[in-house]
């Protein structure tokens, strides 16, 4: 499962086209880095959050303003799901499986403009400084030396220290290494890859990780678990 080939903690994301994310009537441009709907061209930028989880925002008809957002916790599970209309200019609540309105009103207070504070790229949650936590390292199958990804930026856990370090690979992968038990040692990786699939690993054993889930995120910006693989690697 775990493969470091691509690994660059300094590495800035793969570059695609911008896009205009609307919150609370102000406008962002963000760098669309990943084709979630496979069809050549990049359509979604995901933001990281102070928290450990993220917001996929999606351009779904190609206009150039995000029209679907998606909110994924620490784990890369779906928390959350709205659609920007553009007559209210408001963001409303949906089902991420239907993607039908919940009835809840107004969404954007949760999805989309409680990050707006958090209005960070995935390639600068990666950059080192602004890290604010201990050092972890990665234990890489088939190398005598642990990996040093860097200071962890997030806490996942809600403790006040921070646990999780968030990276960008050279082709736009987000990868996200978290130490759990606080020894200094990731002891879960969660993969998103730029087609929109979803791998979380976990560390079994000297040498080993265990893919604990798979899934993806598909057109229209909704999250499906496809397994709970027992996978090693």
């Amino acid at each position: 499962m775990y493969d470091d080939s691509d690994h660059d903690s300094t590495t800035t994301s793969h570059h695609g086209d911008e896009m205009t994310v609307t919150v609370d009537g102000e406008q962002y441009e963000v760098e669309e880095e990943y084709d979630i709907d496979k069809d050549g061209h990049n359509d979604t930028a995901i933001i990281q959050t102070d928290d450990g989880g993220a917001v996929a925002f999606t351009d779904a008809d190609g206009d150039g303003d995000a029209d679907v957002a998606v909110e994924l916790d620490d784990h890369g599970n779906v928390v959350g799901a709205a659609r920007y209309d553009e007559a209210s200019g408001e963001w409303h609540a949906v089902d991420p499986k239907t993607g039908q309105e919940t009835g809840g009103g107004s969404h954007g207070s949760t999805t989309a403009s409680s990050h707006n504070d958090d209005h960070t790229t995935s390639s600068s949650s990666s950059s080192s400084g602004s890290a604010h936590g201990e050092e972890i390292h990665v234990d890489v199958p088939d190398q005598k030396e642990d990996m040093n990804v860097g200071q962890a930026t997030v806490d996942t856990d809600h403790d006040g220290k921070n646990d999780t370090v968030v990276d960008t690979t050279d082709d736009g992968t987000v990868m996200a290494y978290t130490d759990t038990d606080g020894d200094g040692e990731a002891d879960r990786v969660t993969i998103i890859e730029t087609d929109g699939d979803v791998i979380i690993g976990e560390h079994t054993g000297e040498d080993e990780w265990t893919d604990v889930e798979t899934g993806h995120v598909d057109s229209h910006g909704n999250y499906t678990p496809d397994s709970t693989p027992s996978h090693k690697s």
